[in-house]
C-alpha cells in the first residue's frame, strides 16, 4: 500500500547554499545547461538536487550524468547523493552528446516551504503601475483567454529574491513583486527599437522556473505552469504543475502511465489510484509518488519512463 504525502511534498524543503555559479545567462532557457541546483531532505542527510535543462523541452531523452563533489572530494553520482557536512559543492553535468556544464553552491541546511497560487487578471496596460494597481481574481489552475496569470509564491523570506527561467515558446513573463509574477499566453509583434505594437492571445499551458535564493545560503526551485483559455475543470494541480485529464481526483493520487513521444511525453489511462496500487519505477528510488519535475530536470528520462505506470499527488 501507498502511503500518502502531505500535497506540498514536491518543494524541496530543505534546499541549501549560496547563490550558485553557472557558466551561462539567466532568463531564457536556451541550449543543454545547469538551470539551478541545491539540497533536499533526505532519510539522514540532505541529498543533491538539480534542475538540469536539456535544451529541448520539460523532458530528457536520456538522463544526464551528474557527478556530485565536496570540496574537490567526489561525493557521488545521480541523484539523490547525501551531503552529510557543509562546504562548495560541485556538480559536473554531461549529457549524451558530450557536452558537459559545471556548477557549485556553498552549503549550510535551510527549510521552508513554498506554496503556489494563481489568479486571473487582466492587462491591458502592461506598465508596472498599472499591474500593480489591477485586481485580481484567484482561480484553481486556468485564465479566461486574453487574461494573465498572476503566479504568487507563498513561504518566501525576507531576504529571498526570485529568478524566472523560461524555454522558448512559453509566451511572455513580467514579475511584479518579488513573490508575483505575470505570465502571458500571448505574441507579441515589436518595432525595430522593440516597442511593443501588437498582442495576440493564444490558448494553452505554458511552463517557467523559478529559482528562489535567500541571498546567504538557501536554494529552492520548482517548475510552476499556467493555463490560458481551457476548460477548468478537466485539470488538477500537481505541485507546481497542471495535468489536464479526462478523469478528475478532487484531491488524492492519480494514476497514468508515461507514454514518450516525438515531442516529448504523454500521460494517459489515467484513474484514481486505489490503496493496491503500488509504484515500481527505478528512478523514483522508491519513493511512493512521483513528479513530474523529475521529467523536466533529468532524473528520469523518456527512456527510463516510456511505459511505466505512475502515482501523480493531485489536488
Amino acid at each position: 500500500m501507498w502511503t500518502r504525502l502531505a500535497v506540498w511534498t514536491f518543494i524541496p524543503v530543505s534546499l541549501i547554499g549560496c547563490r550558485a555559479e553557472f557558466d551561462v545567462s539567466r532568463g531564457e532557457l536556451g541550449p543543454f545547461r545547469i538551470a539551478a541546483m541545491g539540497l533536499e531532505e533526505g532519510d539522514d542527510c540532505p541529498t543533491a538536487t538539480a534542475a538540469i535543462w536539456s535544451g529541448e523541452g520539460l523532458f530528457h531523452r536520456e538522463s544526464p550524468r551528474l557527478v556530485w563533489s565536496m570540496d574537490g572530494v567526489e561525493l557521488g553520482q545521480g541523484w539523490a547523493v547525501p551531503v552529510c557536512e557543509s562546504g562548495l559543492l560541485e556538480l559536473t553535468a554531461s549529457n549524451s552528446a558530450g557536452e558537459i556544464r559545471y556548477g557549485q553552491l556553498s552549503v549550510s541546511v535551510r527549510t521552508g516551504l513554498i506554496t503556489v497560487n494563481r489568479s486571473a487578471v487582466d492587462l491591458p496596460d502592461l506598465e508596472l503601475e498599472a499591474r500593480r494597481e489591477a485586481s485580481a481574481q484567484e482561480v484553481h489552475s486556468v485564465v479566461p483567454l486574453g487574461s494573465a496569470t498572476r503566479l504568487h509564491l507563498n513561504g518566501l523570506g525576507e531576504g529571498d529574491d526570485v529568478s524566472w527561467m523560461s524555454p522558448r515558446d512559453q509566451g511572455e513573463l513580467l514579475e511584479l513583486t518579488t513573490d508575483a509574477v505575470d505570465f502571458l499566453a500571448e505574441d507579441w509583434t515589436l518595432d525595430s527599437d522593440g516597442q511593443l505594437l501588437d498582442r495576440k492571445a493564444y490558448a494553452g499551458v505554458v511552463s517557467h522556473l523559478a529559482l528562489i535564493r535567500d541571498g546567504v545560503g538557501g536554494n529552492r526551485f520548482l517548475w510552476v505552469d499556467a493555463a490560458f483559455g481551457l476548460d477548468e475543470s478537466s485539470f488538477m494541480r500537481h505541485q507546481g504543475r497542471l495535468i489536464q485529464a479526462p478523469v478528475v481526483v478532487e484531491t488524492g493520487v492519480l494514476a497514468a502511465t508515461v507514454f514518450s513521444t516525438d515531442d516529448g511525453f504523454e500521460l494517459q489511462e489515467l484513474a484514481e489510484a486505489s490503496e493496491m496500487d503500488v509504484m515500481d519505477v527505478d528512478c523514483a528510488q522508491g519513493a511512493v509518488s512521483f513528479s513530474l519535475d523529475w521529467m523536466a530536470n533529468g532524473r528520469c528520462s523518456l527512456e527510463d519512463m516510456n511505459g511505466q505506470r505512475v502515482l501523480l499527488e493531485v489536488w
